[in-house]
């Protein structure tokens, strides 16, 4: 194995070259070796304190691909069948309007189970009586398998509830299996033991991030996105005082508030690709993560309106989101430019986390360094 790992070094550390505040992570497992784990800059200017391999960040949408991994999980227990009718494991689910709703739609986004009609505040994602009861009754904002349309923030708590019926544990307890078995470091919230190695997360270069979301909600206020953007309320009209708040970190939002370090992220995403190449695993099948990672639907999205395309809850190549060169890799990307994924034919996973947002769909760090990465195995 070749890698010229002071050269993606060097290219990860200047995409800080001009955000003295900001901070980064990266960490790339080659052929299941860690080449590089470093990190730059601040997890918090305000109190002096640097960005360390040690630090947590939320990784939010990040965590949906953790979500693929506890799916693939259940999968190779036998526990999960993607075919399968999401009733067929949680019959209150079932309603009229959902009832033909598989496992596979419900984790590729195919659903229109977008939102919470009555919004959705972060302390209702701890009530679980509660929050069940309003996923069970919210309605498909189109006809299921008819579309795909990105679910930000529901998505993960569907999954929970799913997988708790089919298995009888849920989310939280099946990521604990995972991450004892790689000795890796993952929670969905943040426990008050763990709060003083949060990252501060950054607004956009310009404070850009508040008055476009808010100008489309006011264009149309019964849009998809529009609807998305109001359904947590804590997020009006600026997330991110919320992102960087306690009610966050309290909250349990498997597909948006996660919380761990660039180095977990990669050693996963290496598991599940070794896995998939035949390696013996003790949590996955060669089966099971192929299943898990093989493209589902591909399509203009109704929330983003550009091309989007998923596997059983990972990310999968489209034009509007390059994760990678070869069609077999998975992963998934997070708010304001961080990313997590994995090629099995070159061979790497990789985790880059970024504090400072961006504010494009593939933020121009994102290619920078996933380029560096490909350039440096050659």
């Amino acid at each position: 194995m070749t890698f010229d790992a002071e050269k993606v070094r060097d290219i990860a550390a200047a995409q800080l070259e001009d955000d003295p505040e900001g901070g980064a992570a990266l960490c790339v497992v080659v052929d299941g070796t860690e080449v590089v784990n470093a990190t730059w800059g601040f997890a918090d200017a305000e109190a002096g304190a640097r960005y360390t391999p040690h630090t947590l960040q939320i990784a939010q949408s990040m965590g949906k691909g953790v979500v693929g991994a506890v799916a693939a999980l259940l999968v190779a227990r036998g526990r999960l069948d993607p075919a399968a009718r999401v009733a067929s494991y949680w019959p209150e689910f079932g309603t009229p309007d959902k009832r033909d709703i598989t496992v596979s739609q419900l984790l590729s986004h195919q659903t229109g189970l977008l939102y919470l009609d009555d919004t959705m505040p972060l302390a209702l994602t701890t009530d679980r009586e509660k929050l069940a009861a309003a996923l069970i009754a919210q309605a498909p904002a189109w006809t299921p398998g008819t579309g795909i349309g990105y679910s930000p923030q529901t998505f993960g708590n569907y999954a929970d509830f799913l997988f708790e019926r089919a298995s009888g544990k849920g989310f939280a307890e099946l990521l604990e299996e995972i991450t004892e078995a790689l000795r890796i470091e993952m929670y969905v919230g943040l426990p008050a033991r763990q709060r003083h190695r949060v990252a501060r997360v950054l607004a956009p270069a310009g404070g850009a991030i508040a008055e476009p979301v808010l100008a489309a909600v006011r264009a149309d206020p019964e849009s998809l996105f529009a609807r998305i953007a109001r359904n947590i309320p804590e997020a009006m009209p600026d997330p991110m005082p919320m992102v960087n708040g306690a009610a966050v970190r309290d909250a349990f939002m498997p597909a948006a508030n996660m919380f761990t370090a660039a180095r977990d992220f990669a050693h996963l995403y290496h598991a599940l690709s070794a896995a998939l190449r035949g390696e013996s695993s003790p949590l996955w099948s060669r089966e099971a993560v192929e299943l898990a990672t093989t493209e589902i639907v591909r399509g203009t999205d109704a929330v983003l309106s550009t091309e989007t395309a998923f596997a059983l809850a990972f990310q999968k190549p489209s034009t509007t989101y390059p994760l990678a060169r070869s069609p077999r890799a998975f992963g998934h990307g997070g708010a304001g430019g961080s990313l997590a994924m994995a090629d099995p034919d070159a061979g790497f996973a990789l985790c880059w986390m970024t504090t400072r947002y961006g504010t494009a769909a593939f933020d121009p760090r994102q290619t920078a360094v996933l380029n560096a990465v490909y350039s440096a195995l050659d």
